[in-house]
């Protein structure tokens, strides 16, 4: 089955694993520790040690905060790497939050529910668990169980609600078989999470939430490098330019609290106009924006960061 042309006017999305080349995917990555369980647009891993260079230096004494969890790429690096005191991780998004909580808490059970659906695996069983995803069932552990199914086997990978919230994503064609139950990913996830807040929230949630002396990462939907660049973002102006200010003006406060800030967007004049006055630094991510070779390849995005506001024990 084909996929519908992607229409950003009449839908909410997010896609899953478009900016992931088979060389940055996290199912092929071979390096030790935990690693992100989902693909995720904007992941964060092929960036990951560069950011990380980035980040506070005295991070591994200070409590880690991330609004925008997503794949949680740069949690699972700095986990295993860095450490911190503490971790407090959230997203708006309330069954991907609900499938980190699984992860942590009930990864036996969760594999086992995987392998099932990996063993049925089929167009039909595709097509019913999409349903009984948009269904009523609220128990965790098969919402979670169905999240990861649908993202390991559905086009693209890709996460899109029409405006009633029903996810409308048909199945995927691979080469390759997914890999839908990835055990040895999801153990070492539930580890790294053990002792990590988790919750779902805006985050505007910071406002109430930050402390002076938190170190916060930001990984926001992006600002489209073009009007139909939606593919980081959420269409139909969820996550627009009204927010894009919202997020600016909190990062403005939250500089003026203590907090040390980096944060992650494209490389636009909209961006360097919001964040005016504090460190740009530019990096370059590689990208496949689309089925088609001929799309992928590499694009700059820039780190927001209130260096300014440092102590010296965290700058580098």
């Amino acid at each position: 089955m084909a996929a519908p042309p992607f229409d950003p006017s009449s839908t909410r999305q997010r896609a899953l694993g478009a900016d992931e080349t088979p060389s940055t995917r996290p199912d092929d990555d071979d390096a030790p520790g935990p690693k992100p369980f989902l693909k995720w647009a904007g992941g964060k891993w092929s960036l990951a040690a560069e950011i990380a260079k980035k980040m506070p230096a005295d991070l591994k004494g200070r409590v880690y905060r991330e609004p925008f969890l997503g794949g949680g790429a740069m949690f699972f690096w700095l986990s295993h790497r860095v450490g911190a005191k503490r971790y407090v991780l959230s997203d708006a998004l309330d069954d991907l939050v609900t499938t980190y909580e699984v992860v942590r808490d009930q990864p036996e059970a969760l594999i086992a529910e995987l392998e099932t659906l990996r063993d049925d695996h089929s167009e039909e069983t595709f097509y019913s668990v999409r349903d009984k995803f948009n269904g009523r069932t609220k128990k965790p552990l098969k919402r979670a169980a169905w999240l990861i199914y649908l993202n390991k086997t559905c086009f693209n990978g890709l996460y899109r609600t029409n405006r009633a919230g029903v996810f409308n994503v048909p199945m995927g064609r691979y080469a390759n078989t997914p890999n839908i139950a990835n055990a040895r990913r999801i153990r070492a996830a539930s580890e790294a999470l053990k002792d990590v807040d988790i919750s779902c929230a805006p985050f505007e949630e910071l406002r109430q939430k930050a402390e002076p002396g938190d170190v916060i990462y930001l990984d926001p939907p992006y600002v489209p490098l073009t009007r139909t660049a939606n593919f980081d973002s959420y269409a139909g102006g969820a996550f627009g330019r009204a927010q894009q200010e919202q997020l600016a003006d909190l990062y403005r406060e939250l500089d003026k609290r203590g907090c040390l800030l980096v944060l992650s967007n494209s490389e636009t004049p909209e961006v360097r106009e919001l964040y005016r006055g504090f460190e740009i630094d530019v990096i370059t991510a590689a990208r496949n924006i689309s089925s088609r070779g001929s799309t992928r390849g590499s694009v700059t995005e820039v780190l927001v960061r209130n260096t300014r506001s440092w102590p010296p024990s965290a700058l580098r």
